[in-house]
């Protein structure tokens, strides 16, 4: 049994940085799921391997790892899997929820539009409901923008033993993450979608980055803070993001594309992301250790009323994230009506930001005093 004395303090203080950045990854996640918008072309995706999925599956893992972590070592497994059974669940419940309100939204804009079923990948569900609905609860069937919430109801679903295991021995919980994500890489090990096909984000592979993200969150030791501030990582790291810039530069400006070696290319490609290439999965961390380094937990630039709509939306992820993909496909069907211009464009993903900003700044108001956990997603 672990005696008190070697119990790591637990964290006192909410990271900011944790709810910046997922706010960050909301925010762009809800720009990508608006196809004729120009200001997806600004996202991370475009810019690097990875892009704003990664954020949000490691600060989920993050968060996890900082309170469940926590909870476990001060009131034992009972009391830590029964929370996080619960946050499951909320997770489980949201993703249905989601499901039935796009429905009925696009049921609504079918009016105008029939083509919007196929759009939102809802055809399947008007012509055979009942299985379909099955498949839902079944976690093997996804509308169009909600494939990352599948994926983290799966990954919260694993926490009950993730979690534990990552406490009483972390070496066996990241070896065996690790084998499993080779494993199904070398045997095209996934998880069969409905109605055919996999799953978009393979949870069998996309587990290592949230394994990882729940280890470090619930570590504490002097060799992470090593790890941070090492020169040699840095200069490595930002290298890596260099390359993987100019190399995604490429795929925009064919000119630059030219000057890859041939080998590089066979070397690299595909850099797939259903399954997390190795190539995303570095390029992540990279950017991570970075981002960590230059951005110390008490920066006063993180106090900044500017940034607190971003903020509260990485807070609230959850419902954030629920209400952005009906948003993006509202706001794709508008502009499928031919009110396609750029003004059009940006004031309508304006206009969403806005919302789901001020969506997550009430439900704070609501709940200032009452919770002051890390809500992991």
């Amino acid at each position: 049994m672990t005696s008190i004395a070697t119990i790591p303090r637990a964290m006192t203080k909410r990271d900011l940085r944790i709810d910046l950045f997922r706010g960050l990854s909301l925010w762009w996640i809800y720009i990508n799921h608006i196809p004729e918008g120009y200001l997806n072309r600004f996202t991370p995706k475009n810019f690097g391997f990875s892009d704003a999925a990664e954020i949000l599956v490691f600060l989920s893992g993050l968060a996890s790892g900082i309170v469940y972590g926590d909870l476990l070592r001060r009131s034992g497994f009972a009391v830590a899997s029964s929370r996080m059974l619960r946050r499951s669940f909320e997770i489980y419940i949201a993703q249905i929820l989601t499901v039935v309100l796009l429905l009925a939204e696009v049921s609504y804009i079918a009016a105008w539009q029939p083509i919007m079923f196929d759009h939102a990948n809802l055809a399947i569900l008007v012509q055979q409901p009942a299985e379909t609905l099955r498949q839902v609860a079944l976690l093997r069937y996804s509308p169009v923008n909600l494939d990352p919430l599948l994926l983290m109801v799966i990954l919260h679903f694993a926490l009950i033993v993730i979690v534990p295991l990552t406490i009483g021995a972390w070496p066996l919980a990241l070896t065996g993450s690790v084998a499993l994500y080779v494993l199904a890489h070398l045997f095209d090990w996934y998880i069969p979608a409905y109605p055919k096909g996999q799953l978009y984000f393979n949870p069998l592979n996309w587990q290592l980055l949230f394994v990882i993200g729940i280890w470090w969150g619930a570590s504490r030791g002097d060799w992470q803070l090593a790890i941070l501030k090492s020169r040699s990582l840095a200069v490595l790291a930002a290298a890596y993001v260099l390359f993987s810039f100019v190399i995604t530069l490429g795929w925009q400006i064919h000119a630059i594309e030219d000057y890859v070696p041939g080998w590089l290319s066979r070397l690299i490609y595909p850099i797939d992301k259903t399954n997390l290439d190795v190539l995303r999965l570095l390029h992540f961390a990279a950017l991570a250790l970075l981002c960590w380094r230059l951005l110390p937990s008490n920066a006063s630039i993180l106090k900044a009323k500017s940034l607190l709509p971003l903020i509260r939306c990485g807070e609230y992820s959850l419902a954030v994230y629920c209400a952005s993909v009906l948003l993006s496909f509202a706001v794709h069907a508008v502009l499928s009506l031919g009110w396609n211009s750029l003004a059009a464009q940006a004031l309508l993903t304006l206009l969403g930001l806005i919302l789901m900003s001020a969506l997550a700044i009430s439900l704070a108001a609501i709940n200032r005093g009452v919770f002051s956990d890390l809500r992991p997603l």
